[in-house]
């Protein structure tokens, strides 16, 4: 996929505003992990956040106390991964404030499991939630400082700045900024946005203000009651001639093509941006039609596609949930894994749900239906571990790419922009020329000098962009052989990764040796090269990722921090299912994110399973169980960490072997 932070014309704006290395790193690595099609090992969803564990331990605390869900061996869990994780972030915390307060979080939750027993957990988990929420807003408000600290004070080793990012993008959307509202600000406010701390503080966290939200609902000509149910809601027949909802007109045209019935309804919704109060005034809708689909429980009622947003002092919007699209749509496999087959449908299903809890419901029922027990979930933790290198690595060479490629647009846009400034004041000259008057004459001797400081500044631009084309090629030529099989000749900057050598790429990550090939060293330095052009997040994913690979034991701690943070998310999602099953709680803070994040376990799944298959497929090779896949990857995962803690550098790792059928992936030269 493209990724939508590397957008010229944002390129464009932190250009123009000068942005230094670490400013720019911290605001590109943010949008990335915010993208809703990132990997899930890079997604926000995974990222070791304080906040987000501590809000879950003290909703599992809550859920056990008001119901017994999660149950007390399940409740543990929980809260022993919560203090992993509150502990893998302490480093940053002390580094960027709140080192203090992030220490009580971790010392509490570390003790309750040994404090929780049989007949007096539930009043033990109703003494202790409370405890555990009141650091919650202490600490969320010591990250929102830090964006202060990221943007004025010193520079940061990569790894410290990568744990901030995670920390701030997980506060951003559990506060509900919508991330394409976010990209689209960055763009609106150019260089405005990124004057200052405080300015991007502002963008990152917009002040809440209320919209009226109106969709169209079809199924029914009208709702009775539904103010009733609904705080402020207002409601207008299609083609009224007085319709009281905001936005008649927009949704009327919308609604030409709908032969049944169908009503318009508003409702008041606090938000920071218009997107994130769509996505809640759909969500409070969706709920109230619980009732009327209960009342009448032979009726289809459905919120339609469209929606309008007005806020005072601004202008309707109109937004449409959209989904994405492709040209050739491919198959995971092209047979039926036996293994595969419900995990495929509930995956399937789960995606296309917006009830956040029934979307991790039915992604769970995937992970299930591969024979995976709650106690084995420490298994897939380690296979999706192991799978997150290969990941995180194909996500470093798009990364590195796309930036530098996103460099050189911005760079030809900005010419582009200057080309037609000159050519207007060159108009403008050739107009005032042709007038005799005093003013005219003076007007002209202006517009000149104007033109030929912007023509002087636009050759220099010219020369700057011709070097810059000939660099990217010449080294963009470099990767295509090397890494791509030659690429497309048609066409010398598509550096797609679909063709990668994915060992290849590993080498020219990896320290040179002395019987390191000339390909290999031609490309390490044409990366290097593009890592230098692209700077920012690139720059640093780059730097981070050689010391990774320069240093076994750093690889080793990675993938241990890698493996924690999954068994913490399934650990919860299995939480979050016997909670929506067992109490109907189909509602909870950070569900959103934990839907996300339920989803991406599952599509790694089957992403590793699916290749695993496919290839045994080909070799006619009877398929082996999903679970025996899961456990041998988890035992391969355990194999590489022994390897790595002993080996003096990691150029045996295979990463064409690392998930897939086979004796191990430590097995080159």
């Amino acid at each position: 996929m493209r990724y939508s932070v590397w957008d010229k014309q944002i390129r464009d704006n932190f250009d123009r505003r000068q942005l230094p290395h670490q400013q720019r790193s911290f605001l590109e690595g943010l949008l990335r992990c915010l993208e809703p099609g990132a990997y899930l090992s890079e997604h926000v969803s995974t990222a070791n956040s304080t906040v987000v564990a501590l809000t879950r331990a003290h909703q599992a605390l809550d859920g056990h106390a008001a119901g017994g869900q999660p149950q007390l061996g399940l409740l543990k869990r929980c809260l022993k991964t919560a203090a992993s994780t509150v502990d893998a972030g302490l480093p940053v915390h002390q580094v960027l404030g709140g080192g203090q307060q992030a220490t009580q979080a971790h010392d509490l939750l570390a003790s309750l499991p040994a404090l929780l027993t049989g007949t007096t957990s539930k009043a033990t988990a109703a003494t202790y939630a409370p405890q555990v929420h009141a650091h919650i807003g202490p600490i969320a408000a010591h990250i929102r400082t830090w964006v202060t600290s990221l943007w004025d004070g010193p520079v940061l080793p990569p790894d410290v700045l990568a744990r901030a990012r995670g920390e701030v993008a997980a506060l951003i959307t559990l506060e509900g900024r919508d991330p394409r509202s976010l990209h689209v600000d960055l763009i609106r406010k150019g260089s405005r946005a990124v004057h200052d701390a405080a300015s991007i503080t502002a963008v990152l966290w917009p002040a809440p203000r209320t919209y009226r939200v109106a969709v169209v609902v079809e199924g029914a000509h009208q709702l009775e009651h539904l103010d009733q149910l609904l705080s402020g809601a207002r409601q207008s027949p299609l083609h009224a001639s007085h319709p009281i909802t905001v936005g008649a007109k927009e949704l009327t045209a919308y609604a030409a093509a709908i032969t049944g019935p169908a009503v318009m309804v508003d409702l008041p919704v606090t938000a920071g941006d218009p997107a994130t109060a769509v996505a809640r005034a759909r969500r409070q809708i969706s709920e109230a039609l619980d009732q009327y689909a209960a009342g009448q429980r032979l009726v289809d009622l459905t919120v339609g596609r469209r929606a309008v947003t007005a806020a005072a002092d601004t202008r309707l919007e109109q937004h449409n949930l959209t989904s994405a699209s492709i040209s050739i749509a491919r198959p995971l496999t092209t047979h039926w894994p036996v293994s595969l087959r419900p995990a495929l449908r509930s995956a399937h299903l789960a995606a296309r749900l917006d009830a956040p809890m029934a979307s991790s419901v039915l992604a769970w029922s995937a992970i299930d239906s591969l024979g995976v027990e709650s106690t084995q979930l420490e298994l897939v933790a380690k296979a999706c571990a192991l799978h997150s290198i290969r990941q995180q690595l194909i996500g470093l060479y798009q990364t590195v790419t796309d930036s530098a490629l996103n460099h050189l647009r911005s760079a030809q846009m900005r010419l582009s922009h200057d080309r037609r400034a000159l050519a207007k004041l060159e108009r403008a000259m050739r107009h005032t020329q042709e007038h005799a008057q005093l003013a005219a004459r003076a007007a002209h001797t202006l517009l000149t000098e104007r033109a030929r400081q912007t023509r002087e500044q636009v050759v220099s631009q010219e020369q700057a962009v011709r070097a810059l084309e000939q660099t990217v090629t010449s080294h963009a030529a470099v990767l295509r052989r090397v890494l791509l099989g030659g690429g497309d000749n048609d066409q010398p900057l598509n550096l797609s990764s679909w063709m990668l050598d994915v060992n290849g790429w590993l080498d020219v990550l990896l320290p040179p040796r002395p019987q390191t090939v000339r390909d290999v060293l031609d490309a390490q330095a044409a990366i290097d090269a593009l890592g230098r052009q692209a700077g920012g997040y690139a720059q640093d994913a780059l730097t981070l990722w050689r010391a990774r690979l320069a240093d076994p034991k750093l690889l080793a701690g990675w993938l241990k921090d890698q493996q924690d943070v999954l068994h913490a998310l399934l650990e919860w999602l299995y939480a979050t299912r016997n909670s929506a099953i067992h109490r109907g709680q189909f509602t909870a803070p950070a569900d959103a994110m934990t839907a996300h994040a339920a989803r991406g376990v599952v599509d790694m799944l089957l992403e590793f399973l699916g290749n695993w298959h496919k290839i045994q497929y080909s070799q006619g090779v009877a398929e082996t169980d999903a679970l025996d896949v899961i456990g041998e990857l988890a035992d391969r995962k355990d194999d590489l960490a022994d390897h790595l803690d002993q080996a003096p550098s990691c150029h045996p790792l295979n990463l064409d072997s690392v998930t897939g059928p086979g004796v191990d992936c430590w097995n080159r030269p």
